[in-house]
């Protein structure tokens, strides 16, 4: 006797096939049976149609002033969606329910730009961290020699980074601002050595600066790492929708001014990234963005979060996946990592001390979504994830 539990949809696909002997289009067509959901939303429309719809599919609905929650099989919410198109106040609820849960199950992506092609899906990417700043909080003053800087992006691409995030300006808690021209006086010179160094190499800007997104674009960087998702210059969503580029919208709440001093409340953290991710993308499409193939997500760990808030990112942060985007995850040497640890051990941690908590943390994101893991420690992180994603992209039945 088995026990076994679906989340995706192929490997039941497969199972029912191999083990079953299911004929092969029938398995295709039951395939969704085995794939569970909860479908949450709020909507103001007359709830009569949704509990007709979910009776009629064998759905199970909660309902409470305007909120819903729908679960069952992915093949019984199809059929609820099928039966809420015969109402039309729901026509426009059942294509959002089935757009996002074709968004929900994709595993593979593609991101191309500037002649290169980075896979993802089957192996996790990795972007290595280059801190060309006095006072990061990790690595500061290590790299502010372009020839060092140089040194450390090679190594790095060598040990398995296909992309060098180059960072000119600290955003830890508390930290100063610098002008555009003081961080591209860090950033240029590394960039454009970087670039005649390794032409092949995905390189990133780590900067919320439209000027500085520009001038490096123009030099050849190939992403745009925005910390505050386009929240603090409005210039920035002209700037990548003119290049096209690939695009980091990184979750922040709040500055790095401000997170020691004010209060960080969330009702439901993972809820209020995803309706802030929603709203993001709303409007660089509207500044004339058009590939959204190349649009990446970043919940921002630790930028205006507690240390509850970050562990409850990481838990569910398969619910990330309803935008259909590439997820990124950065927890590198952070310090919520710090306060776990000294929570359970007993004993405060330096920033370079924290990689094994560090790639506890990576662990849950990567299995439930995350395709890129921003990283100071690259081999470590590099050999952590052969196995992880051996694991996870495993087909056994």
């Amino acid at each position: 006797m088995l026990i076994k539990r679906f989340q995706n949809r192929n490997h039941f696909y497969k199972f029912l096939k191999e083990r079953v002997g299911i004929f092969v289009k029938e398995a295709e067509e039951r395939a969704f049976e085995g794939v569970f959901h909860c479908v949450y939303f709020r909507t103001e429309v007359n709830p009569e149609p949704i509990f007709l719809s979910a009776r009629s599919a064998c759905v199970h609905i909660f309902h409470n002033k305007g909120s819903f929650a729908l679960c069952g099989s992915e093949a019984s919410i199809r059929e609820l969606c099928r039966e809420l198109v015969k109402f039309g106040e729901t026509k426009n609820l059942a294509r959002e329910i089935l757009e996002n849960l074709i968004r929900f199950r994709k595993e593979n992506f593609q991101l191309s730009y500037n002649r290169k092609i980075l896979p993802l899906g089957l192996k996790t990417a990795l972007m290595g961290v280059l801190n060309v700043t006095p006072d990061s909080f990790s690595d500061g003053g290590l790299f502010t020699r372009p020839e060092r800087a140089i040194k450390r992006a090679v190594q790095m691409h060598e040990e398995g980074a296909e992309i060098i995030d180059i960072g000119g300006e600290s955003t830890r808690p508390g930290s100063e601002r610098v002008d555009a021209k003081e961080e591209l006086k860090r950033v240029l010179p590394v960039l454009k050595e970087l670039r005649k160094e390794l032409p092949d190499v995905w390189i990133s800007i780590d900067t919320y600066k439209a000027q500085v997104a520009k001038a490096c674009l123009e030099e050849g960087a190939d992403i745009i790492n925005d910390i505050s998702g386009g929240t603090f210059d409005g210039e920035m969503y002209s700037v990548v929708s003119q290049y096209q580029c690939p695009y980091v919208i990184n979750h922040i709440k709040g500055t790095p001014q401000t997170w020691k001093s004010e209060p960080i409340i969330y009702d439901d953290v993972v809820e209020e990234i995803s309706l802030w991710f929603g709203e993001r993308i709303k409007r660089l499409k509207e500044a004339g963005y058009k590939f959204e193939e190349r649009l990446i997500l970043d919940p921002g760990i630790g930028f205006g979060k507690l240390p509850e808030h970050n562990v409850e990112i990481l838990s569910r942060f398969e619910e990330f996946k309803i935008f259909g985007k590439i997820l990124l995850v950065g927890v590198s040497r952070k310090s919520f990592l710090g306060i776990i640890l000294e929570g359970f051990l007993n004993r405060k941690t330096e920033p370079n001390e924290r990689l094994y908590a560090g790639l506890g943390a990576v662990a849950n994101a990567v299995l439930n979504g995350a395709r890129i893991v921003r990283t100071h420690d690259v081999k470590e992180t590099r050999e952590f994830l052969a196995l992880l994603d051996a694991v996870r992209t495993y087909d056994a039945v």
